[in-house]
Parts: C-alpha cells; structure tokens; sequence
C-alpha cells in the first residue's frame, strides 16, 4: 500500500507516453532549419518563426516551374545528397516550410526551412531511397490544394 502513489505515478507516465503520436517523414529532413535570410528587405514586418508558412507551388500545366533536377539516378543505388530538385514557390506568409513529395520508384524528395519574406523564391529538395527500374519517372509533389510534377531520369546500372 506505501508503494501505490509511485506505481500510479509509473502507470501514468507509461500511458501518457505511449498515446504520443509518432510521425515520419520520408527521406532525410535537416535537423535545423537553415539560418534566416535577412540579406532582402522583409515586407511583412517581423517573422514569427513559430508559426507555419503559407505559399503555393508554382506550375505551368501542371509542370512545377523552373524545376531543375540534378544528380546522377542510377538504377539501384542509394542516392546521395548531390540528388536534388529546385522549384519555384510563392509565398504569401512567411514562416516555417516542409516539402515532400510523393515515393515513386523507390525515391521520393523533401526539405524544411524558414521563408523571411513573401513573394517567388526558390526551394531545394533533398533526394533519398534506391531507384528501382531505369526509364523516366513522374515526381508529384503537392502543398496545400497545388499540385505539380518533375521528371526524373533513372539509368540503368
């Protein structure tokens, strides 16, 4: 009976622990958001950094625009931090960002960071997984109600 408050408090903590939710994010996020660019003027006054970014994927029929892919994919070998996408968003609110796109043959892309101001501005997503068959592939990424695609060319090993 002298032991019951700390097995209550025990059975407690376990319960509350296990009802954490766990989340994933495919591929390899930064563990830092990169530092604040402060070098252009911001037009929305200060930035609460606590607070989640609101922007849109820039796309041309449905092609994400300036989407420039780089890196060599080879078929069944792991990519490497030189495997990424750039594209144009537009932000409308600055604040944290996260990116992911779908998987699709094994690879998918994604990065997180800070946008400082509004407007056009450019993103870098991080590849990650093992290309399965060579040909040409259609990466969809989707924020928010836009959605676009970039290709990506997966040789053979």
């Amino acid at each position: 009976m002298k032991y019951l408050p700390q097995l209550l408090l025990v059975i407690l903590c376990l319960l509350v622990y296990s009802c954490i939710k766990e989340t994933s994010l495919e591929g390899r996020l930064p563990q830092i958001p990169p530092p604040i660019d402060t070098s252009d003027t911001d037009t929305t006054g200060p930035v609460d950094i606590d607070t989640a970014a609101t922007f849109t994927l820039v796309s041309t029929n449905g092609n994400c625009s300036n989407a420039t892919v780089s890196g060599t994919f080879i078929m069944g070998q792991y990519l490497t931090e030189f495997n990424t996408v750039t594209m144009d968003v537009d932000v409308t609110y600055p604040g944290q960002w996260i990116v992911f796109t779908e998987t699709v043959n094994g690879i998918s892309f994604a990065d997180a960071g800070i946008f400082t101001k509004t407007g056009i501005q450019t993103i870098t997503l991080l590849g990650a997984g093992t290309p399965g068959e060579f040909g040409t592939v259609i990466v969809p990424v989707t924020v928010g109600t836009t959605t676009c695609s970039f290709p990506v060319t997966i040789q053979e090993n």
